[in-house]
This record gives C-alpha cells, sequence and structure tokens, in this order.
C-alpha cells in the first residue's frame, strides 16, 4: 500500500541560470530561479528587482520531462512545462553554468518519482490495485448470500421491507464478473529516420508500461535527449500521410514537446514504412486508451457500478441475520457499533451528483471550409482535389479526418483532453469552434450545435466526470463499510482485528490495515475536494476595450470549470475550461510590482489597467483553491480515500468469510451452487486475454490487419459496420505453437 499512496517531503533548488543572470548586471537585473518541489505540486520562481513571476503545476499537469544531455554530458537542460524549450533551444530550466549535469539528473530523477507518485501513473495503479480488491469482494459476497441462505433474488415482499425504491438485480454471474485491463510488455522500436544517419544520429522509442521514452542520440557530439511522457498524457496518436507514399506519427506532447511551434514526427527510415508506423501507432493507442484518461473513467464507472451491487447484497445479509437494515442506522445501531462517536453519515439520496458520468451516440459533423477547399484548389491547381474535412464523436474521442489527393490526417483526441471548449463570432458573421469553420463563414446552426456537443462530453467523459464518480462512489463505499462493521458486529467478529486473526486469516505474514486514524469512514485527506459557489468577475482589460471596440471580458466561476466571455461590437467568444486543466495560475508581477496579470494556459487576466493587485490576487487564489478542490490534485485524493475504504471493505468480508468458513477462492461446488454453470472467472484470468486495437487508416469491413500482442503478433478481421479509426475490444488468442502471425482473432465487441 506505501508504493501505491506515495508522499514526497518539500525539496527546493536553486536552478538560476548564472549567464543570463550576468547579462542583466549592466541593467541591475540579476534573474533568480528557485524550482520548489511540493507535495503535490511543482513551482518555479523567477524573481528580478523590476518583475516577478511563478509556474505551478500539480504532478498529474506535467506533460512532459524531457532531460538534454548536451556536449558529451559536459552541459545539461530541462524542458518541460514550466519552463519550454523554443526551437532555437533557448529556454528550460539551465541551473549553474550550464554545466551541472548532475544536479539535472537529480531534478529530473525527482520529478520523475514524483510525477509517477502524484500523477497519472499513480491513479492507473491505485485504480488496478482497487479493481483487484472489489474483483475479489465481488465474487465473496454472492458466495456468503448463499453461505447464510439468503434468497437472491429476493421476492418482492423483502425488497419493499429493506429498500425505500426497487434495486436493480441483476444475475450474479453478472453481478460477479468484473472485466479487468490487459498488462502490456515493454516494447521498443527503433525510429531512426535516414537523415538522422546521415547526421550521425539514432532514435529509440521505448514503450513502457506507463509511460512513452523518446531518446535521440547525437554519437559526434554525445548529446542525448530523453523525453517521457506518461499515456495518461498523450492527447492522440495520429498516422500522417503525404505525398502518396510517405507516413509519419504524431503523438502529442512526445513529438510536440512544450516550446515548440510544430511536430516533430516520427519517421522511421526513408518515411514510406507504412507497416512499422501502422505498428507503432497501434500499439501506442492501445496503451493510450487503457492507461489513459480514456482507461480511468471506465475504470471508476466499473468501481461505482459494483458498489451499487454491494448496496443490494449486504443489506440482504444483515436483513436474514435479523440486524438492522436502514440506513442511515438508527441512533441504537450506531451506538452500540461505534460508541458515542459514531462517524457523519449522508444518506444515499444525498448523492452530490445525480449524473456523474454520461454515455453518448456517435455523431457525424462535416466541418470543411469552404474557403481554404477553394484556395488549396487554386495553389495546386487543381490536383490537390477537394479537401474533405470531418469529425467523428465518438464515445470516448473525438476523431478529425482530413484527406485529399496529396495528404490525409487523422486526429483523435480524447474528451478529458479538451482543453477547452471554444465558441467564437467574429465580424457577426464568422463562426467557429475550436478553430473549425464549417461552411463558407461558418454555419451557425452547425457551430452550436458542434460547441454544445463538444461541451456535453468534455463535462460527461472527462476530467469533471471523473471527479464526480469518485465523489458519489466514496459515498457509496462509506455506506458499504458501516453497513459491514454492523454486520461484523452481528456476528461477533471485532475490526480491527487482533493480530492473531489476522495471521489466522492472512497466513504469517498478514497485510497492512489503514492507521487507526482511517477508522470510521475518516479519510486520509479530509475535505479532499469541495463543492464551489458560482462567482463572477468583471476582468475587462482598459487596453482592450479603447483598442478592441469596447470589448468586455467577463470571468464566471462554476463547480467545474472557468467560463471565460469577451464581448465587443465585432467579436464575442466563450472558452470553457476546466479546473484540472487551468495550468498555472500564480500572479506575475512587473514594472516593480505596479503591474500584475495572472496566466492560465488558455486565457489572461489583466483586469482594468493591470495594476488592480487585489482583484487580480483574489482571483489567483480562487482560481487555485478550485484548481485544488475540483482538478487533479482533488481527483488523487479522493481516489487515494476511496482506496482506503476498499481497503477496510475488503479485510472486513475477508474476516466475516473466515467466521463462517468460506474459503477464497471457493471451491468449485460451492462456485457452481452460487452462480451456476461453471461458475465465473476468478479475480485476474481474464485481465491478459482482451486487448482494445484501432482498425488503421484505409481498411473496411472485410480487411485484415495485425496487430502486437502480449504472445506474439495475430491478426484480426474488421467487422461489418467498423469503419477506420474506430476501436474494437478483442480476445487475444493463446501462444500459438507454430508461426504467431497464423493466428486469428475474432473480435467480440466494437466500442463506437
Amino acid at each position: 500500500m506505501e508504493n501505491l499512496m506515495q508522499s514526497f517531503p518539500e525539496r527546493a533548488y536553486d536552478v538560476t541560470n548564472w549567464i543570463e543572470a550576468l547579462m542583466g548586471v549592466c541593467c541591475c537585473l540579476i534573474t533568480r530561479k528557485t524550482l520548489e518541489l511540493q507535495s503535490e505540486e511543482v513551482v518555479l520562481r523567477t524573481q528580478n528587482c523590476c518583475c516577478s513571476s511563478s509556474q505551478r503545476r500539480p504532478y498529474a499537469q506535467l506533460t512532459l520531462l524531457e532531460e538534454r544531455s548536451l556536449c558529451c554530458g559536459t552541459c545539461a537542460q530541462i524542458n518541460s512545462d514550466l519552463a519550454p524549450v523554443n526551437d532555437k533551444g533557448e529556454g528550460g530550466i539551465v541551473p549553474g553554468c550550464g554545466c551541472s549535469s548532475q544536479l539535472v539528473r537529480e531534478i529530473v530523477h525527482e520529478l520523475n518519482l514524483r510525477k509517477d507518485g502524484r500523477g497519472k501513473v499513480a491513479q492507473m495503479r491505485q485504480q488496478k490495485f482497487m479493481l483487484e480488491k472489489i474483483s475479489k469482494m465481488a465474487i465473496q459476497f454472492p458466495v456468503l448470500l448463499t453461505r447464510l441462505g439468503v434468497q437472491y433474488p429476493p421476492d418482492e415482499a423483502t425488497l419493499r421491507r429493506i429498500f425505500d425504491h426497487t434495486p436493480l438485480m441483476r444475475p450474479l454471474a453478472e453481478v460477479a464478473y468484473v472485466a479487468q485491463n490487459p498488462e502490456f510488455p515493454a516494447h521498443q522500436y527503433d525510429v531512426t529516420c535516414c537523415c538522422d544517419s546521415l547526421c550521425c544520429s539514432s532514435k529509440l522509442l521505448e514503450l513502457a508500461p506507463d509511460e512513452a521514452v523518446l531518446t535521440t542520440r547525437q554519437h559526434l557530439t554525445g548529446s542525448v535527449i530523453t523525453s517521457r511522457v506518461p499515456y495518461g498524457n498523450i492527447q492522440s496518436v495520429d498516422a500522417m500521410q503525404s505525398c502518396g507514399c510517405c507516413v509519419a506519427l504524431e503523438a502529442g506532447e512526445l513529438t510536440k514537446p512544450p516550446g515548440r511551434a510544430e511536430h516533430m514526427p516520427i519517421q522511421p527510415g526513408f518515411g514510406c514504412d507504412r507497416a512499422l508506423v501502422d505498428t507503432i501507432r497501434e500499439d501506442m493507442q492501445a496503451r493510450v486508451d487503457v492507461r489513459g484518461n480514456v482507461g480511468q473513467i471506465k475504470q471508476l464507472e466499473k468501481m461505482m457500478a459494483k458498489f451499487g451491487d454491494f448496496a443490494t447484497e449486504i443489506p440482504l445479509m444483515l436483513d436474514k441475520v435479523g440486524a438492522d437494515t436502514s440506513y442511515p442506522p438508527s441512533q441504537q445501531t450506531m451506538s452500540a457499533v461505534y460508541g458515542e462517536q459514531g462517524p457523519e453519515i449522508q444518506p444515499p439520496s444525498s448523492l452530490p451528483h445525480e449524473v456523474p458520468s454520461q454515455t453518448f451516440q456517435s455523431r457525424h459533423f462535416n466541418v470543411r471550409n469552404e474557403f481554404l477547399n477553394c484556395c488549396c484548389l487554386a495553389v495546386t491547381c487543381g490536383l490537390a482535389g477537394c479537401t474533405t474535412r470531418e469529425i467523428n464523436l465518438e464515445s470516448e474521442q473525438m476523431v478529425t479526418t482530413s484527406r485529399n489527393n496529396c495528404c490525409s490526417s487523422i486526429d483523435r483526441k480524447p474528451y478529458a483532453q479538451l482543453r477547452a471548449v471554444d465558441e467564437e463570432i467574429v465580424c457577426c458573421c464568422c463562426h467557429m469552434v475550436n478553430g473549425m469553420v464549417p461552411g463558407w463563414c461558418g454555419d451557425t446552426d452547425r457551430v452550436r450545435d458542434i460547441a454544445q456537443e463538444l461541451q456535453a462530453r468534455k463535462v460527461g467523459r472527462g476530467n469533471i466526470a471523473q471527479l464526480r464518480n469518485q465523489e458519489n462512489t466514496m459515498i457509496k463505499a462509506l455506506e458499504a463499510d458501516i453497513r459491514m462493521d454492523i454486520l461484523l458486529k452481528n456476528q461477533g467478529v471485532a475490526y480491527p482485528p487482533s493480530q492473531e486473526t489476522m495471521q489466522a486469516v492472512y497466513g504469517p505474514n498478514p497485510p497492512q490495515l489503514p492507521s487507526a486514524g482511517a477508522q470510521r469512514g475518516e479519510a486520509m485527506h479530509l475535505s479532499a475536494s469541495e463543492q464551489m459557489p458560482q462567482r463572477s468577475f468583471n476582468i475587462t482589460n482598459a487596453c482592450d476595450f479603447v483598442c478592441c471596440c469596447c470589448m468586455t471580458t467577463n470571468l464566471e466561476l462554476n463547480d467545474e470549470e472557468a467560463i471565460f466571455r469577451q464581448k465587443s461590437c465585432c467579436l464575442k467568444s466563450v472558452r470553457r475550461e476546466p479546473y484540472a486543466q487551468l495550468g498555472s495560475v500564480e500572479p506575475a508581477r512587473l514594472c516593480f510590482g505596479a503591474c500584475v496579470n495572472v496566466h492560465t494556459d488558455q486565457n489572461m487576466v489583466c483586469p482594468g489597467c493591470g495594476c488592480n493587485q487585489r482583484l487580480t490576487q483574489e482571483i489567483s487564489d480562487e482560481l487555485q483553491h478550485r484548481k485544488v478542490k475540483r482538478g487533479n490534485i482533488a481527483q488523487i485524493r479522493q481516489q487515494e480515500n476511496l482506496m482506503l475504504e476498499i481497503i477496510k471493505l475488503g479485510t472486513k468480508a475477508d474476516l466475516l468469510s473466515h467466521k463462517l468458513s468460506v474459503p477464497f477462492p471457493p471451491p468449485q461446488e460451492m462456485m457452481q451452487s452460487t452462480f451456476g454453470g461453471q461458475g465465473v472467472p476468478m479475480p485476474g484470468e481474464l485481465a491478459d486475454q482482451i486487448m482494445t486495437v484501432t482498425v488503421p487508416f484505409g481498411l473496411r469491413a472485410g480487411d485484415a490487419f495485425e496487430v502486437t500482442g502480449p504472445n506474439g503478433r495475430f491478426q484480426v478481421t474488421v467487422p461489418a459496420g467498423v469503419v477506420e479509426g474506430q476501436s474494437l475490444v478483442v480476445r487475444i488468442p493463446p501462444p500459438p505453437a507454430g508461426d504467431p502471425g497464423e493466428s486469428e482473432m475474432i473480435p467480440f465487441m466494437t466500442a463506437s
């Protein structure tokens, strides 16, 4: 558990670039830089006597961490979201005189540890651990129902007596099944381009279990650039085609580091090895789907559904043994179980979110800009042909397809990676959303329809939905935990158990239980997340008002996101940024502290003439508070609280099973009497039997393509009704006795 719930001490480093600092001596400006590694965030502070600024980011928002070792290791530089390196190699974090290689390695090592321990990687590892625990309980509780002689499903009279409303009663075999995500082995690909070889350079792409690592080596100078991006931070993996046969791969921040204007695509060999590019894209996309934001929200939905099952099964056991089945329990029951100091209970009807996440049907839109299409035809003398540009809003991602006779591209972006939904009206006639201008000047109805769909999917399938699911699940977990306490009390089982009991249940090396401070529903992180009131600020900039046709700007802060509204006689725009993606919201001070402003990743707050320090500081504090309580930090804190509840609930299920002489795994006859037939798969049995693949560009129903699985390469045939870019869930064949390439795979589920 310690490896899953890591905490880190605060550390600080002086990362002043003394070459830059000395260049400012003539102007009496010596710029100092300090890097602070806090418990949940990293802060880069830049300060001189004229101005000061801070970049503050949660470790989960460190999308890329790039270590650059130059000149045979004598020079070193760090490229990250905190301090990007531009196309000329300027910027970044360069401590000392640029030759502090050991310090750079230490900083990068510390940042990687914290990024893994408090970011997207930690979230996925924790979710895997929790699902394994829940998968075990999903079998234990039905078997306990059988042991206690509980009728399932119960009769109508029992349902009316126990429940306020009729719960969903699924077959036990369906209740007990919890699909597990596949594990991916590490793969390496030589992606050296022919131009790189001529310059004595090489590139190696490693797809590790939790992140993608791209290493570039310049053998003449000894320079090494290592880029690491967790799969949860890769927006999309896209194969690009141009000039008929040239193919390349773009993979979010891995191929477009912070500070660069354009992608540096992966283009192995002479640029025409389409088979290798498709293999890499497919391999990486499968990992992004499972280990990224899409996989996270699916895991959370599985957990919430299972706690709904527990909320049905545990009351039936309480009713069978004659215990209190009401919830919240009566004061007499609470006092008997907990004494005078019982936990504060919220009734199930007070779930904070009625609809925490949603499912969506696929929708298709033609977003071709007719004006740009005509320009392309004119420039190429008609050789390019008409360009088709479409977006498919699938259940979990937006797929943008662009194609003409010269080039084609497919861009995939999960809804959780939508940093904002920007809707603009320029010159009273040109309508656009996120840079898309369908038709000649932007079809108004189509733009409004696309904006509404994107906003709904960003909220219903993104970071906002993740936190909502966690908050609802936490309340359901506390309900199951308290009901189990009542059941244990009825059966004479003590919790927390003695060391002798733990050894009797688990053997000589019992697992570590949460500390006493986490008992009775108390959380490791008190107030990990909070519901936020709506606030509004007028942040109109005086210069914008004078120079931009009386343009006004308002900032609205609701429970989930910041909304920037701009309006003038010729412009109207709405930009929505979830708190999980605001980036740094620290105030920057200029002109000896007289001027102040706040930057998010997408917008700037500079009210009045830029010197309203009180209002700017108030907005900065409010945004930072909401970013912590409704963003990535809140997500991982809530998840750690939930993990404690699941560990306690699993231990209580084990203690009750031990008391009733129900072993785990249960004997086959008990599984058959509970679930019927051959029973259900035990936890982990299907973990390595399924994987998600994406149909490559240009394929249609009936076409076959090769994929790489844990047991080698095998073929998948595109089923009817499935098109390029669509995802399939397929079964992984067992290791073949002969040629792995001869194995075939039959898809059994299609993800739209």
